[in-house]
């Protein structure tokens, strides 16, 4: 090659090569935060964005360009045909929409990176070698095959860097922008690397032809300065619309999610909640439990104007719109209970509370909650109906009893005097009958003044083996009739000077010792006590063990409950109102004990219960 046709000799401007990395650092921070706002949004605002940042991202990109190529210097006077310039600006605008549009995707598979960092390379790479076709000067360019393969390359994989980790962190919530500014300077340092090689794969040489000079314009200083300023100022404009719209997208988000979970509350509640005018009875809100609980549609809540009073109960009706104009009189909450009709028929008791609120507007609405409380008022009414019946009864008991005892009280008397065998075997029939009937009249009359909280203890002095002395003698006669052995063993630690209520622990002794000997058919009752140590109060231990029938598993739950008893079938052999048990047990509780029973069906039962006694010591 001679001198004259010696390649020209390039340099560089180092503060331009600079600034070429510094509109490019900044170029790819715009596109990492490009790509969040394209992924959040959706419809014409996606593409609003989509449009809008292609421009930004492109314009960063192609200023990246021309200011390292206005970085080069050759020792001849350079021009720049504009419409070859603008067709390399439309190339790096193309190849950034696509690059936006590939990571705005919800999900990118490696066939997606690979197509769109080859089409984004593409782009970039035309934009460089459309860019340097646009140099205008008295020289000849000559390309290195291989340097040119190699920037292409070089920018494709750029790109597919790119896009990954623009994917990757589009969705990164965190405050401090730490990785996506590392990512930034990654892209920034990688993007003018493929510039600079592409730069590095041209020759000049020297030519006596002059240029085409026609659209050529030559870029001074002052161009570089405005190419700069204006790169800056739309992506620094970009950036911050995308701030302020990330801050507003955040704060509808927000209200959007508080929206939503309060509609789900409101939804999800239990009662039913509406509006209306203060003024007017038509609804302007019902949740859709009004829908569940009553039958009716919620259109016809919003649309019938006397919907809520037309299904009011008409004893409650009065009542009802009274409470409601009150509320609006005075603006004090108001509560009442009344009646409404659903769609079955049937009727529902409930209980509203309403109250007038001022909305934002200015205007007032009567707010109104409504629960159901018919399960409530069943229950309440049953439980009066229950407690009456047993009011009446534990307040019978006088009048019941006297006359049981005047019938016993008579018939002794009258089996006193001298009487045929046959009226003798008939009184005591009656007799009999007449004590049988007075046992149940007792433990229906005790269950009743338990039921109602009229019993209570008597605690007196009294001694431990009388009571059961007498119990045993009471019950031996029965007992011999059987042929059962009955006996009792108190332990040397029980005390046999004791406080408490000799007649309730009698009566209840008398219940499972006789139940022993009602269930057992031979064998023996043995009555056991023993003392359960406790430091701070004196609690003895009662255990009547039988060698009956036994009680089924299933059932051990079971008896201690009101009118219960082991075998309830029509076919039983023992009789009994089954509240012995239950009697027993709410004593047992009154002394602070607790009854439990252990049995084995064939084998035999042992019912044991605990009574905390004061000490006479």
């Amino acid at each position: 090659m001679s001198p004259d046709n010696a390649a020209l000799v390039m340099s560089y401007n180092p503060y331009l090569v600079a600034l070429s990395f510094a509109i490019a650092t900044l170029a790819s921070y715009a596109a990492l935060d490009l790509a969040g706002r394209v992924t959040a949004t959706g419809g014409a605002i996606r593409m609003a964005w989509l449009s809008g940042g292609s421009c930004a991202m492109g314009m960063g990109i192609w200023a990246m360009h021309y200011i390292g190529m206005l970085a080069c210097s050759l020792p001849v006077a350079v021009g720049y045909n504009w419409p070859t310039v603008v067709v390399s600006l439309l190339c790096a605008i193309f190849a950034s929409g696509v690059a936006l549009f590939v990571v705005s995707r919800q999900q990118m598979t490696w066939v997606d990176i690979t197509l769109g960092s080859v089409v984004m390379g593409g782009g970039i790479a035309a934009m460089h070698y459309v860019g340097m076709s646009a140099m205008r000067l008295p020289a000849i360019c000559r390309y290195s095959v291989p340097l040119v393969v190699l920037s292409v390359v070089l920018a494709v994989v750029i790109s597919l860097v790119a896009l990954w980790l623009a994917f990757t962190l589009r969705r990164d919530r965190q405050r401090d922008s730490s990785k996506k500014m590392a990512s930034a300077v990654v892209m920034g340092a990688a993007i003018p690397v493929m510039h600079y090689t592409g730069m590095a794969a041209a020759t000049f040489l020297p030519s006596h032809t002059l240029p085409n000079l026609t659209h050529a314009v030559s870029i001074s200083t002052l161009g570089i300065t405005g190419i700069s300023l204006v790169t800056l100022f739309v992506l620094g404009m970009t950036m911050l619309t995308s701030v302020v719209d990330r801050r507003f997208a955040g704060e509808a988000l927000k209200l959007k999610s508080s929206e939503q979970h309060y509609r789900q509350l409101v939804e999800s509640a239990q009662v039913v909640l509406w509006r209306r005018d203060p003024h007017s009875s038509t609804f302007n809100f019902v949740n859709s439990e009004a829908e569940s609980l009553f039958g009716y549609p919620l259109k016809d809540w919003l649309t019938e104007r006397t919907f809520w009073k037309d299904h009011i109960h008409p004893d409650d009706r009065g009542m009802a719109e009274s409470c409601c104009a009150q509320a609006v009189l005075d603006g004090q909450p108001q509560q009442f209970e009344h009646r409404m009709t659903a769609a079955n028929g049937g009727i529902l008791s409930l209980r509203t509370c309403v109250r007038v609120a001022a909305q934002a507007d200015g205007k007032q609405e009567l707010f109104g909650v409504m629960v159901d409380i018919s399960a409530r008022k069943q229950v309440q009414e049953a439980v009066a109906a229950n407690r009456a019946k047993s009011e009446f009864l534990a307040n019978m008991s006088h009048e019941l009893r006297t006359p049981m005892n005047g019938i016993l009280g008579m018939t002794e008397l009258v089996l006193e005097t001298e009487l045929s065998v046959t009226q003798r075997n008939d009184l005591s029939e009656v007799k009999s009958c007449a004590e049988a009937l007075l046992s149940l009249l007792n433990d229906v009359l005790d269950f009743s003044k338990i039921d109602t909280g009229k019993i209570s203890l008597d605690p007196q002095p009294f001694g431990l083996h009388q009571v059961i002395a007498d119990c045993i003698e009471a019950l031996s006669l029965r007992a011999h009739q059987k042929q059962i052995e009955l006996a009792f063993a108190v332990a040397a630690e029980v005390p046999e000077q004791l406080i408490g209520d000799a007649g309730r622990l009698r009566q209840i002794l008398l219940n499972l010792i006789g139940n022993a000997i009602k269930f057992t058919e031979h064998g023996e009752v043995a009555v056991g006590l023993t003392r359960v140590p406790q430091a701070d109060c004196l609690v003895i231990r009662f255990t009547v063990r039988d060698s009956g029938i036994g009680i089924p598993a299933e059932k051990l739950t079971k008896i201690f409950l009101p009118f219960e008893q082991a075998d309830n079938s029509a076919t039983r052999v023992h009789g009994g109102t089954g509240l012995g048990l239950s009697i027993s047990k709410r004593l047992v509780e009154l002394m602070h004990g607790r009854i439990w029973v252990e049995s084995e069906v064939g084998v035999g039962s042992s019912f044991c219960f605990t009574a905390k006694f004061d000490s006479t010591a």
